[in-house]
């Protein structure tokens, strides 16, 4: 069987001109290579660039299957992309399709999904120079995030805003750098978990749950992308996280509905938060987990339970499952 291994490589030379963050998402070569190496004891796996050749790679490469873990380009559905590309071609493909993964992407769309099915942070979506009177409305301290941006781009400590006044200026200078509406959030001071899930139907399970905390305790923590980058040093991993059982089952039973409410298929990470209370609050969903076999938040979860290569497989035996095709 031949595979596709859909990404978008980090670029070798940077624009100046983008924000230094602007291909976070995009995979390493290590993640590709790490990728494929698990594949081939199914098959003959090939790494193909999601770019705007896509249709044409696709449909003169003769493959069987594709494993897509393409960010896209372009700006709101460039995650929905290559799935499209897919499904155009009648290529069976892993993961979520267009839709889920457009959804996913716009975080006030998924958050207008889930609620009040699942509880969601106060919120306003600032789509261009913020009304002072809107944001009135909010309690203080705020989260400032562009809207459909992943891998935490343009999150940081600074984006914890105390006033209104903050807050305004923070989505000003959000808008400028990445061009997007901002989400403007109510900032909940609690513990953060991230849950691995995997699979589909009745057999769709919790994969792990971790806790995502501060290496200093004390100090305002934000998973932001300088956090990230320096996790050995600045971010600590707890898994199990460190909480009551009835808060990790309550988490637990949330991601799962998360899950089917935004109809995820193979695999996702979801993101909560805990609020002033100790109740979970749903932060956003990734159906394009990184797979990255060092530093992805979805590996390091499930290290103990799973082995990298097991997981990568398992992502396309459960595609295979799923659309009845017999992969092994």
């Amino acid at each position: 069987m031949k595979i596709a291994v859909l990404h978008n490589p980090r670029p070798a030379d940077k624009d100046i001109a983008l924000p230094d963050d602007a291909f976070e998402e995009y995979d390493s070569n290590e993640t590709i290579e790490a990728i494929c190496d698990a594949l081939a004891a199914l098959g003959k796996p090939e790494p193909v660039v999601a770019d705007r050749r896509l249709p044409w790679r696709l449909a003169e490469g003769g493959f069987d299957f594709a494993f897509n873990i393409a960010e896209g380009e372009g700006r709101r559905c460039r995650e929905a992309v290559a799935a499209s590309v897919c499904e155009l071609l009648g290529l069976p493909f892993t993961g979520s399709d267009a839709l889920t993964l457009a959804a996913a992407q716009d975080k006030a769309i998924a958050r207008r999904i889930l609620s009040p099915d699942i509880p969601v942070a106060r919120a306003i979506l600032v789509e261009g120079d913020p009304d002072e009177s809107l944001l009135a409305g909010l309690t203080y301290p705020v989260i400032a995030k562009p809207n459909d941006e992943g891998s935490s781009k343009g999150i940081g400590r600074g984006s914890v805003c105390p006033s209104m006044a903050a807050a305004a200026e923070r989505c000003r200078w959000l808008r400028s750098r990445y061009g997007c509406p901002t989400l403007v959030e109510e900032f909940l001071p609690g513990v953060e978990v991230t849950v691995g899930v995997r699979g589909n139907g009745a057999a769709r399970h919790i994969l792990g749950l971790m806790e995502i905390a501060a290496s200093e305790p004390g100090e305002l923590f934000v998973y932001g992308v300088e956090a990230k980058r320096d996790w050995r040093r600045r971010v600590r991993y707890h898994v199990p996280p460190r909480l009551p059982a009835a808060v990790l089952d309550a988490i637990a039973d949330y991601a799962l509905e998360a899950y089917c409410l935004l109809g995820c298929r193979d695999i996702a990470r979801i993101d909560f938060r805990l609020d002033a209370a100790g109740r979970p609050v749903f932060l956003e969903c990734n159906p394009l987990p990184g797979l990255n076999p060092r530093d992805s938040d979805i590996i390091i979860m499930s290290r103990d339970a799973c082995r990298y290569e097991d997981l990568v497989r398992g992502i396309l035996l459960d595609a295979g499952q799923r659309v009845g095709l017999f992969i092994g």
